[in-house]
């Protein structure tokens, strides 16, 4: 099936930073299970707090409630003492691909300083070149820079490596690169590839609301090589 080919629609969701809230991440859920359009999720990380097996158990618990599958990223909150063990026992690697229907989504991991190793480079090269042509989008839980402009201390913390990424996702005409961290709602574009952060499913919020701070998960769908986004709110 070729990228101009319209015989494939679909939408997904994506959204962050549930952490303790279990109240307003329920209603997230709610939210996707009474939208049809929604095939799958991907959460952008710091599902629990403390990288407590407990919390991790809680978390599970409640996403079985979900009716479609929801794709793990680790924050810096899942890895915390010892979380990172917890999630690769539950969820599998760190770092992971995956198609659906013609478009091809690629999970990093850039929780913590250091985790960002070469094996991993590799592996995002990898992919990026064995998928060229097809719609790309990308998932890790630090933005590699802030759209809000207002936390720069909140993005990726080996600050060449998020440069280089920038570099990376414009050469292979990734579209979209989704991130939380940051707790609310932004969107930027550059050089091509939309940026946006998605961390308002239930942790504190940072933001104004007049700027993102609000709760929330975003929807896209994908339409052959048309592909739009919208954000979601919980509350008007």
């Amino acid at each position: 099936m070729s990228l101009g080919d319209w015989s494939f629609a679909f939408s997904f969701a994506v959204f962050g930073d549930n952490r303790e809230n279990l109240k307003i991440f329920s209603e997230v859920l709610d939210k996707l299970n009474h939208d049809p359009d929604i095939t799958f999720a991907v959460n952008t990380g710091d599902m629990v707090m403390h990288g407590r097996k407990a919390e991790y158990e809680r978390y599970i618990q409640l996403t079985k409630k979900c009716k479609v599958k929801i794709y793990p990223v680790m924050g810096n909150h899942d890895a915390v003492a010892g979380g990172y063990k917890i999630f690769a026992k539950y969820f599998g690697p760190n770092y992971y691909s995956f198609n659906y229907e013609n478009a091809h989504f690629i999970v990093l991991d850039n929780s913590f300083r250091g985790t960002f190793d070469r094996r991993q480079y590799d592996f995002l090269i990898s992919e990026l070149k064995a998928n060229q042509g097809k719609p790309i989008f990308v998932f890790f839980h630090k933005p590699v820079f802030d759209p809000s402009e207002i936390y720069p201390d909140y993005i990726m913390s080996e600050r060449q490596t998020a440069k280089d990424l920038i570099g990376i996702f414009s050469k292979y005409r990734v579209r979209y690169v989704f991130s939380g961290h940051i707790h609310g709602y932004g969107r930027a574009e550059r050089d091509g590839v939309v940026y946006i952060v998605t961390a308002g499913a239930g942790a504190p919020l940072y933001l104004p609301r007049w700027m993102g701070g609000f709760n929330h998960f975003v929807k896209v769908t994908v339409e052959g090589d048309k592909i739009t986004d919208q954000v979601v709110k919980l509350y008007d």
